[in-house]
């Protein structure tokens, strides 16, 4: 039994024994720890210390900077005061010169009374000397004492200012005794020297430069597209060389005729006027600039305007030329009233002579607000027999029947005696322009083409579409035919013919028949079959006259891929990567990058704000766009078609795709946004701190576990 207890006690001094070692260990690490933990608190400390310290010592060097400013304005105020005190002793010194000069011929009686003068004078400036003193140390002292930055500025303004006057007076008297002192004895004060004759001519010059007029242009500031206005420059007495230019000729052109200048509008848009003058007294080139804004033509017109008709109901309804019209010129009676306000004006023509501003083209019977007998709509029918149409219906038919029968013969091959005004029991007249400035009583005119209603005859007319119009037809063809006989197809359009405009490749893809509005039937064509024998039913034969329409459709489209990198840590210098693929029918086909062909698949590399323009790509193929994956950058990549909803996708499809209805590129633009990794306010400084903070906490809860087991076991 003792010996166990023996080997007990033994063995609970050795575990006491580890366990005050271990204890030793903690505590030299927790205080090791700690000594780390307060010298990097102190480095910190020291850091943010120099970082304070720099920024004091920053605002120190302001407050220096201002201390020196405020000592060298009150060394400027010194020197000044010190200057005026020499210059009141130099004066003082001229003063007794003059006055021993003056002694010299007088009594001695005169000189000490002169003496006595003198003294008091000299006192007189004394006195006066250090009024000014005074004064100038009160200025000095309101100065020191003045918080405000802008009385200090306006002192020393003011000091300045007193100074130059005081060198300038002085130079002024240094200049006058020299030139006296190089005047010779016995010549008259009066005479100039050379030095003063080249100071005259130089004045003299300068003066004469002075009565130069250096004004800006003057005049209107606006211009119509086809109108001029006139600008006045500078001009002078002296004679002047004149030049005028303009930054655009595109859009205004400038005539100069000396300080004059007629300015022309050419297109919508801003332009700038430079007039240069050279004087021709001294040679010198002054430039002056003005802006003109040219605007589109306006003709805000309310009133009568006189209606004209082609004399040949298969002529050009778009020509200007008075020939091809009825009746003569000015010697029409029949007035309709229209409103141009809001009107487009176009050029016309009368074969290669263009007249600007001419003609109203579009929409034209929406400027017509009442035809002659009071009726509205898009077109006017007068008939035989008529109560209110049938003087207008004598009077067109009596004005055009000499070259129509003749035009109608030559299509049918007939005689002209074989036709009869009686044959003809009506006419639609359906207007083709408004034109402008044809002189007159009336210088509006609606100029309209005919639709003559005969038992006889008929007339078919064969209209084309261009691409790019969005509704216009243009008159290609026309031509008379006996009633009963079918109409040949014109030879002037061929169908299947393409045009290719800004990309996209357009077809004649048919003819159409005319509705009952007299407009393109919309989808129905016309067979090739049927114009073997086409002959025109009683409803296209309402009017006289059956029109045939055709117009160009887009074959092809165009898309205009577009890059935009946005975001705080987007890079906009960088290249982003794109596949494209285009397949019609799961076949590859054939489009444009730029100027390249493409088969099937293509490459292009964007930055921020660039775009490539894709085209010639078949209407009705598949279309895919694919951005490379930049999220293991950082980017978030989006796209958007055609101005639609944003897809948060880096693969963009268009199925199917087609022309737009203005034939203008589709628009697919891709976004990459990227911003900065937002402060979680862990830093590498913080990290030791943090790391210091774990290990005290720890070695913490490790001694109150090693106390606890002490006191168990």
């Amino acid at each position: 039994m003792p010996g166990r207890v023996r080997r007990l006690s033994m063995k609970h001094h050795h575990s006491s024994g580890k366990y005050r070692l271990l204890k030793r260990v903690i505590m030299m690490c927790l205080s090791l720890i700690l000594v780390c933990s307060m010298s990097i608190s102190a480095f910190a400390v020291n850091r943010i210390g120099r970082a304070e310290n720099e920024t004091t010592q920053s605002v120190q060097m302001t407050d220096n900077q201002k201390g020196e400013a405020a000592a060298t304005r009150q060394k400027s105020s010194e020197a000044q005061t010190k200057t005026r005190q020499e210059n009141m002793k130099k004066s003082d010194s001229e003063s007794k010169t003059k006055d021993n000069s003056e002694e010299q011929k007088k009594d001695s009686k005169d000189a000490d009374n002169k003496g006595a003068k003198e003294n008091s004078t000299e006192k007189d400036a004394k006195e006066d000397s250090e009024k000014n003193i005074s004064k100038e140390e009160k200025s000095t002292k309101e100065e020191k004492n003045t918080e405000k930055k802008s009385e200090e500025t306006t002192d020393v303004s003011e000091a300045t200012t007193t100074a130059a006057k005081e060198t300038t007076t002085e130079a002024a008297e240094k200049k006058t005794e020299a030139v006296t002192e190089k005047t010779p004895e016995g010549k008259d004060s009066k005479e100039a020297t050379s030095e003063e004759k080249a100071e005259e001519e130089t004045q003299a010059e300068d003066d004469k430069n002075k009565e130069i007029a250096v004004t800006s242009i003057s005049g209107p500031t606006e211009v119509q597209v086809g109108k001029t206005i006139r600008l006045t420059g500078t001009s002078g007495s002296y004679g002047y060389s004149h030049s005028w230019s303009s930054s655009n000729k595109n859009i205004a052109t400038v005539t100069g005729n000396g300080s004059t200048a007629e300015v022309k509008g050419v297109a919508v848009g801003t332009v700038t006027i430079t007039h240069r003058y050279s004087s021709q007294w001294n040679g010198n080139t002054r430039t002056e600039t003005y802006q003109v804004k040219v605007t589109k033509f306006a003709d805000n017109y309310s009133g009568e305007a006189a209606i004209y008709y082609l004399a040949n109901p298969a002529g050009d309804p778009w020509t200007n030329d008075t020939g091809a019209w009825a009746p003569s010129q000015d010697t029409s009676n029949t007035l309709a009233n229209i409103s141009t306000s809001g009107a487009t004006w176009e050029d016309g023509h009368v074969d290669d002579i263009v007249y600007e501003n001419k003609n109203i083209k579009s929409n034209v019977a929406s400027y017509i607000t009442s035809w002659p007998d009071g009726s509205k709509g898009s077109t006017w029918t007068v008939k035989e027999g008529d109560s209110s149409t049938a003087s207008y219906f004598t009077f067109i038919l009596n004005s055009i029947w000499d070259k129509y029968k003749s035009s109608v013969a030559a299509d049918l091959g007939i005689g002209a005696d074989q036709l009869q005004q009686s044959d003809i029991k009506e006419i639609t007249l359906t207007p083709r322009k408004i034109s402008r400035d044809n002189g007159g009583t009336h210088p509006y005119h609606i100029d309209c083409a005919l639709s003559i209603k005969s038992t006889k005859v008929f007339t078919a007319k064969f209209w084309v579409k261009e691409p790019g119009e969005s509704s216009e037809y243009r008159q290609i063809d026309a031509k008379n035919y006996l009633t009963g006989n079918p109409v040949a197809r014109t030879t002037k359009a061929t169908i299947g013919s393409t045009k290719t405009v800004n990309g996209v490749t357009y077809v004649l893809d048919g003819w159409y028949p005319e509705n009952a509005e007299g407009g393109a039937y919309g989808s129905i064509k016309i067979a090739d079959n049927r114009w073997n024998n086409y002959i025109p039913s009683a409803d296209e034969l309402a009017n006289g006259t059956v029109n045939f329409y055709a117009h160009y459709s887009p074959t092809t489209t165009s898309i205009k891929l577009k890059k935009l990198v946005t975001g705080s840590m987007g890079d906009k210098q960088k290249k982003f990567h794109f596949t494209i693929s285009i397949e019609k029918e799961n076949k590859n086909v054939t489009f444009k990058v730029g100027n390249t062909s493409k088969t099937g698949s293509a490459t292009v590399d964007l930055a921020n704000d660039e775009e490539s323009t894709l085209t010639e790509i078949p209407v009705g193929a598949d279309v895919s766009i694919t951005e490379e994956d930049y999220s293991g950058s950082g980017y978030t990549t989006s796209y958007v078609i055609d101005n639609g909803n944003s897809a948060l996708e880096i693969k963009a499809n268009i199925s199917n795709i087609q022309a737009k209805n203005d034939v203008s590129a589709h628009e697919i633009v891709f976004t990459n946004n990227k911003e900065a990794i937002p402060d979680t306010g862990i830093t590498l400084d913080s990290l030791p701190f943090i790391a210091l903070l774990a290990l005290s906490i720890a070695g913490g809860i490790f001694y109150l576990f090693c106390r606890y087991k002490k006191r168990f076991v």
